[in-house]
C-alpha cells in the first residue's frame, strides 16, 4: 500500500515518479509547528503557494510524472492542505512524510528516553495521520531525516534510531539525507545494531559525491541508494552512475529525482522547463546514449513503488 495525501493506492497505481521534491521549503521553525502540531494553515499563504506550484505540477503531469515523494519534513514546512489541494487539481499522487519535526537542540535537554519519546510520535504520525483533510486521513509514506555535515553526531544517531524503532512498528521506509559518503559506515553499523530491514533504507544524496566505493558498499548489503540531484548540467555524470548501477546489477536499489524546490524554481526564468526536463530531456538522454529504455523506466516506475510500499 501506498501512502498519498488523498488516501493509500496500489504501488501499480505510482507509475512515473520523481523520488525527492519539496514543494516549498521554509526555515521558519514556529510557522511550520503550527502546521504539524496544530493542523493551523495560512490560508493566503498557502493560496499563494499554490499559485506558484499549480503550473509546474500540471506541466510535469502532461510530461508523464504520475507521483511525486514530497521530502520536506514538518518542521522543513511540510503544508500538506497545499500538498492535498494540488493533487487533487492535477491529479498526481503525492507522497507526504514524517520525520525531522523538532528542533536538534531539543537532544541537549532531553536526552534520556529521546530515541523512544520521538519514535512514539512518529508511530503515531503513521496510526492516526498527519490530519484530517476532507475526511480523508493523510497518513506518511515514509520517515525524512536530515544529517549534519561533518559526521554522525549524538543527535543524528539518536533520531535514526528513532526512525529505526518507528520503521520496525509501522513498516514505514526511511529516507536520510547524508551528504558526506565516508559517514555512511557508521550509518549502516546503526541500522544493523538496530535490526532495520536494508529494503527500508534509501541513502538520499548518495550521487552528491558519487562515491563508487561506497555506493558498492551500501547496496551490497541490501540498501538503496538516491540519485536525485538530476539538474541540468549533471546529466552525464548522473548517466554514468546509473550505468555503474546496470554494470554492477544494482539498479533495483535506485530512486531518481531532481531535489528542486517547486517555489523556488517557480520564480525563476524557464522553472518549468528546467522542472520538467527531467522526462523531457534526461530521459531521452539516457535512452540515446546507451541506457535501455525498459531498464530505465523499470527504475523510475517499479522501484519507488516497490520501496515506498507498506
Amino acid at each position: 500500500m501506498i501512502y498519498t495525501v488523498r488516501g493509500p493506492i496500489d504501488k501499480t497505481q505510482m507509475g512515473k515518479t520523481l523520488a525527492h521534491e519539496h514543494f516549498s521549503w521554509i526555515s521558519d521553525e514556529d510557522f511550520a509547528s503550527k502546521m504539524y502540531f496544530d493542523k493551523q494553515y495560512d490560508e493566503s499563504y498557502t493560496q499563494k503557494l499554490f499559485d506558484k506550484v499549480l503550473p509546474i505540477l500540471s506541466e510535469l503531469s502532461a510530461s508523464g510524472c504520475q507521483t511525486i515523494v514530497e521530502a520536506s519534513p514538518p518542521l522543513g514546512g511540510q503544508n500538506l492542505k497545499l500538498l492535498y489541494d494540488l493533487s487533487y487539481k492535477t491529479n498526481v499522487n503525492i507522497i507526504s512524510c514524517t520525520g525531522m519535526n523538532i528542533t536538534k537542540y531539543a537532544h541537549r535537554i532531553f536526552q534520556e528516553n529521546f530515541e523512544v519519546q520521538l519514535a512514539k510520535k512518529w508511530i503515531q504520525d503513521f496510526k492516526e495521520g498527519l490530519d484530517v483533510i476532507d475526511d480523508v486521513c493523510i497518513k506518511p509514506g515514509y520517515i525524512k531525516l536530515l544529517f549534519d555535515r561533518g559526521g554522525v553526531n549524538a543527535v543524528d544517531e539518536a533520531m535514526l534510531k528513532a526512525a529505526a524503532i518507528a520503521c520496525n512498528a509501522t513498516g514505514m521506509p526511511i529516507h536520510c539525507h547524508v551528504l558526506e559518503a565516508e559517514h555512511m559506515p557508521k550509518v549502516i553499523t546503526i541500522l544493523q545494531k538496530m535490526k532495520v530491514p536494508p529494503h527500508k533504507f534509501v541513502w538520499a544524496h548518495a550521487d552528491h559525491e558519487g562515491h563508487l566505493e561506497t555506493i558498492l558498499q551500501v547496496v551490497e548489503k541490501g540498501y538503496w541508494v538516491g540519485f536525485d540531484g538530476i539538474r541540468e548540467g549533471t546529466y552525464e555524470s548522473r548517466k554514468k552512475l546509473i550505468e555503474h548501477a546496470i554494470t554492477y546489477n544494482y539498479s533495483h536499489q535506485v530512486i531518481l529525482s531532481e531535489d528542486y524546490d517547486f517555489c523556488e524554481e517557480s520564480e525563476k526564468k524557464n522553472g518549468i522547463e528546467r522542472y520538467c526536463a527531467f522526462f523531457n530531456v534526461f530521459i531521452p538522454y539516457c535512452i540515446k546514449n546507451g541506457i535501455p529504455q525498459e531498464v530505465i523506466e523499470s527504475i523510475i516506475i517499479e522501484n519507488s513503488a516497490r520501496f515506498y510500499d507498506i
